[in-house]
C-alpha cells in the first residue's frame, strides 16, 4: 500500500501581529508543495525527516494505535520549499504527514484536528486550511474562516539569509506588537472588507499595512525600493514573512507581467540581496490525498 499527501507552502503572511488580545496570523498558500509518501515497501529511503516521523507517531497516538499495532512503514518527504525563510516548509511537511497517516490508518481527520496536532510539534501556519483563515498559531484556534481564495500571482523574493522561527521567538517582541495593535486592527478591518467585497485591492492594502508594521520588528532590506516598485507598477500589495526573510509582491494575474516586476527590482538592485525569485500563484490550502 502507498499513500501520498501534499500540503502547500506560503510566502509569509498577509497579516500577523497582536489581534483581538493575542498573536494571530493569516498565511496564504501558494502552488509549491511538500509531498509525503507512506509505503509498506520498506526499501524506500525514509531516513531523516525527524519532524515528519514525530508527526507520524503523534497521529498514531491520537487515533489510539500503539507502536506494537503499527505495521512496518517507510516515510518519504519530497519538498523543494526553502527552509528557515518563513515559507511554512515545516508546516507543509508535518501537516502532509498527519494527513497521510490518518489515511493510512483509515481514519477521517478535520482541518482543525490537523491544526491541533501540528501545534503539538511547533507553531503552525494557516496554510493547512482550504481558504484564507485568521488563526491563532500558538494556541491552534481558528478565529475566522473567510471561505475565499483570491486569484493572484506573487513574485516571491528569497534572500540567502535564514531565520528559524524558534530563533525569532527567542526575542521578546511584545512591546512593539502592542504598539502595532491599532494598525493591525485597521488591517483586519480592511481584510474583512476585502472578503465581503471579494476585493484583491483591499486585501493588498491590508497586507501592506501589516508589512509596514513588521518593519519595526524584523526589517526587510531594500524596503523603500520594494514599496516604490509596488506603487509604480500599481501592484495589488506587498507582504512579508513576519518571522522569516522572504517578501512577496502580489499582483493581478490578468493585468501584470511578473517579468516587468522583476525588471524594476533588478533596476533598483533589489535582487543583489533577494538573489532568488519565483513566480507563484495563490491556491487553496489544506492537505490533499493523492494517488
Amino acid at each position: 500500500m502507498e499513500i501520498k499527501a501534499t500540503c502547500p507552502a506560503s510566502c509569509g503572511e498577509l497579516l500577523q501581529g497582536w489581534i483581538a488580545g493575542g498573536e494571530k496570523l493569516i498565511s496564504y498558500p501558494i502552488n509549491w508543495y511538500s509531498e509525503v509518501t507512506l509505503s509498506d515497501k520498506l526499501g524506500i529511503n525514509s531516513s531523516g525527516h525527524t519532524k515528519a516521523w514525530l508527526a507520524f507517531d503523534l497521529t498514531c497516538e491520537y487515533f489510539g494505535v500503539t507502536k506494537s499495532e503499527r505495521p512496518p512503514v517507510s516515510l518519504q518527504v519530497k519538498s523543494t520549499i526553502p527552509v528557515a525563510k518563513g515559507m511554512a516548509s515545516s508546516t507543509a511537511d508535518i501537516a502532509a504527514t498527519i494527513g497521510a497517516t490518518a489515511k493510512w490508518l483509515e481514519q477521517p481527520i478535520t482541518e482543525s484536528e490537523i491544526a491541533k496536532l501540528c501545534l503539538q510539534l511547533e507553531p503552525t501556519d494557516s496554510t493547512i486550511f482550504n481558504s484564507l483563515t485568521l488563526f491563532d498559531h500558538l494556541k491552534g484556534d481558528v478565529i475566522q474562516s473567510s471561505n475565499w481564495m483570491p486569484k493572484l500571482g506573487v513574485v516571491v523574493l528569497e534572500p540567502l539569509t535564514i531565520l528559524e522561527t524558534a530563533t525569532y521567538r527567542q526575542k521578546d517582541h511584545q512591546e512593539q506588537l502592542l504598539k502595532n495593535e491599532p494598525q493591525l486592527a485597521k488591517g483586519l478591518q480592511l481584510f474583512n472588507q476585502a472578503v465581503a467585497q471579494k476585493s484583491i485591492h483591499l486585501l493588498g492594502e491590508a497586507a501592506s499595512i501589516s508589512a509596514v508594521c513588521n518593519q519595526a520588528i524584523l526589517p526587510k532590506p531594500f524596503w523603500n525600493e520594494l514599496v516604490e516598485v509596488a506603487e509604480n507598477l500599481d501592484l495589488v500589495g506587498l507582504n512579508v514573512s513576519h518571522s522569516g526573510t522572504v517578501v512577496g509582491l502580489l499582483y493581478n494575474l490578468e493585468k501584470t507581467d511578473p517579468l516587468e516586476v522583476l525588471f524594476e527590482l533588478e533596476r533598483r538592485y533589489v535582487t543583489t540581496f533577494y538573489s532568488r525569485y519565483y513566480f507563484r500563484e495563490l491556491v487553496n490550502g489544506g492537505v490533499r490525498i493523492i494517488f
